[in-house]
């Protein structure tokens, strides 16, 4: 990883990207990270080191939240726009500790945020971001399940079953034996303390079986299966008469009729050649008319299809007509175009290019190895396999390494256009986290881009499929509770289906998020920019303990996000 890692550092050095390095960008480099100014390392260190109490390299997070509490205190009796709320800095705390229930954070951390602070104190203000839009396809923005063999009901069943909110009963032995509906409303978020979603009652009747009960391999993984099956029956079944969930009957069929294409577009040729052959809608509406949105507010986005799924190409049509502006589900509404005749960004699928569809290539155990393949979203059988497999490809480009992977990513979603992604299963499977899955580069904090990831397995306190890679900080890891909200949103079929502005609102809630963040982030540099001024609040406290601004730090874990949310996920893991 050493090339790759001079690789990133020439790249990190390198800001427009020609391949050469004058002395500007290089003083500049050296200017933000501080390489010239040692009395600042000095002085960062010492500040680690007095709140770095017990001295285990972490801060401590009700310390931090003390020292910050503090710190504002004193400036704001000179700049009133300096006060901090405890509830702000404890965002603050989140938006930089990786682990949120001990709010440990680290020297790099640390220093991270100290030299952001020395770069200047402007204002974020209104500046519209270019949108860096990741889109799961599956239970996403599709509702289809080729793999379970699932039809429009099954999956609807399925959505409703996690949304609807009762009691478990439990026999004797603590087993459970039946669900009762105790909340008339069907909701994503949990009504009310002590309530259980149906799929939960479905996921603790059918638990998977012990591992260490089946001595063959193929017997364990069939014994996986039926379970999974039997689970589906369930759910399936929830809102059939008799069924726990039939007070939801009619739920189901008008969620049903949103997914239905209008009697007068069934086998028409309109619909033909915008790829819809049934009776149903592909992509979802609210999705359409989101990009539809982002074209009417003149936004700057790249838009990236992810999916573990080989199907991508059935998407292409559907995407064509609605750039063209002839899709027939809105042939009534204005034209909106986003194919380039307008002079402006092609928003069209392509997958003849290296640089509009690609595939990803892991192997965990080979010292968590990436590799981004271009031009292709064919991928071998086996992690085994490994990119020998494209030595017979024609027309691909292969970037190895994380570095070299992140550097490509970061160039091609800063241009405005649409990439089909296919991430590798294997890779995510062998891991078994998220280390192993999606990946989705993020540095700190950028002013002007915002990356946003859409997907149904994303929860609050995991994001599952998708692992959020700190680009400057490899290995590490950013936490779904610093990105939650702001760049990680998970998807909602219940709301997808139901609401046409669904995707549109969800986009307003992160921005406004991320509005928020740079907010605080601004207090932020502006409080500790001076750490000779830091030291002298503190310096009063050398020999004891930062005294308690009787303000609480509240884990992420026990937030009214983490405490509401979904207890297991509404579809199985792809």
């Amino acid at each position: 990883e050493t090339a790759d890692a001079v690789a990133h550092i020439f790249s990190e050095i390198d800001h427009n990207a020609d391949e050469k390095i004058c002395w500007g960008e290089f003083y500049q480099w050296l200017l933000r990270w501080n390489v010239m100014k040692d009395e600042s390392e000095d002085a960062a260190r010492s500040l680690f080191t007095f709140l770095d109490r017990d001295g285990n390299g972490t801060i401590d997070a009700q310390e931090m939240m003390d020292a910050l509490m503090l710190l504002s205190d004193f400036e704001s009796k000179h700049d009133k726009t300096l006060a901090v709320t405890p509830a702000e800095v404890g965002l603050i705390i989140r938006d930089l500790a990786p682990d949120n229930d001990s709010g440990g954070i680290d020297y790099h951390t640390f220093l991270e945020v100290l030299h952001a602070a020395r770069q200047g104190h402007a204002h974020p203000g209104n500046q519209q971001p270019h949108l860096v839009l990741n889109f799961d396809v599956n239970n996403t923005v599709v509702m289809l399940d080729s793999a379970t063999g699932a039809d429009s009901k099954g999956l609807i069943a399925m959505v409703l079953s996690n949304s609807a909110w009762g009691s478990i009963e439990l026999d004797a032995e603590g087993q459970p034996i039946s669900w009762s509906c105790q909340w008339s409303e069907l909701t994503t978020e949990k009504p009310m303390a002590g309530l259980q979603t149906y799929t939960e009652f479905v996921v603790l009747k059918n638990p998977f079986p012990d591992k260490k009960d089946y001595a063959d391999k193929a017997a364990f993984r069939a014994a996986n299966e039926e379970v999974k099956k039997q689970r589906r029956r369930d759910l399936w079944a929830f809102t059939d008469p008799g069924m726990p969930g039939e007070v939801f009957h009619q739920d189901l069929a008008l969620l049903q009729s949103r997914l239905m294409l209008p009697e007068s577009l069934h086998g028409s040729q309109a619909a033909k050649d915008a790829g819809l052959t049934g009776e149903a809608v592909q992509l979802l509406p609210s999705f359409l008319h989101f990009l539809r949105e982002l074209k009417r507010r003149g936004r700057s986005f790249t838009l990236i299809f992810r999916t573990f799924g080989s199907d991508l190409p059935k998407l292409q049509k559907e995407i064509e007509a609605l750039c063209e502006g002839w899709h027939p589900l809105f042939s009534k509404e204005d034209i909106v175009v986003l194919d380039g005749s307008d002079g402006c960004p092609d928003y069209r699928m392509r997958f003849d290019t290296t640089e509009s569809c690609g595939t990803f290539f892991r192997n965990p155990a080979q010292d968590d190895f990436m590799a981004l393949i271009m031009g292709s979203i064919e991928q071998p059988d086996s992690i085994e396999k490994g990119l020998d497999f494209y030595d017979d490809k024609q027309d691909v480009q292969i970037h190895e390494g994380v570095y070299q992977v992140f550097k490509h990513y970061t160039k091609m979603s800063s241009q405005p256009r649409t990439i089909a992604l296919r991430d590798f299963y294997q890779g995510w499977a062998a891991a078994g986290s998220s280390r192993g899955g999606k990946p989705f580069f993020l540095g700190r904090m950028d002013p002007a881009e915002h990356c946003i990831f859409f997907d149904d397995h994303i929860t609050p306190l995991d994001p599952k499929i998708v692992d959020p890679v700190d680009a400057h900080l490899w290995p590490r890891r950013f936490s779904s509770a610093q990105l939650f909200g702001v760049h990680l949103v998970q998807a909602q079929p219940l709301l997808s289906i139901r609401d046409r502005d669904y995707f549109v609102k969800c986009f307003e809630q992160c921005e406004a998020a991320r509005a928020a963040k740079l907010e605080r982030w601004h207090k932020l540099k502006r409080i500790v920019a001076d750490l000779d001024g830091v030291r002298k609040v503190l310096s009063g406290f050398l020999y004891t303990s930062v005294p308690s601004q009787n303000a609480s730090f509240r884990p992420w874990s026990r937030s009214r996000q983490v405490s509401r949310a979904q207890r297991v996920q509404t579809f199985e893991d792809e």
